[in-house]
């Protein structure tokens, strides 16, 4: 699934594990490293995508015991970048 963050695009899909991997994308479609620093706006943003996302697949977010202010490290280590 893709969805925008700001000015990235990030894709979340499943590694074969049934692990979440996450893939970063500028607007021109070119992969990069992920974000050092997402601003409250684009956190809300990340959470909103990755919320659905879980859901779709059938993993309600709040099993993944995350607070509503979670740090974006503590996003980083839910879904990592490949």
């Amino acid at each position: 699934m893709r969805f925008q963050v700001g000015k990235f695009i990030c894709e979340l899909s499943l590694d074969d594990d049934g692990r979440v991997r996450t893939r970063w994308y500028l607007g021109n479609g070119r992969a990069v490293e992920p974000p050092k620093y997402l601003d409250a706006a684009d956190r809300r943003q990340y959470r909103a995508g990755r919320d659905a996302f879980l859901r779709r697949i059938g993993k309600p977010p709040t099993r993944l015991g995350l607070r509503p202010a979670t740090s974006w490290g503590a996003l980083q280590r839910v879904a990592p970048h490949e």
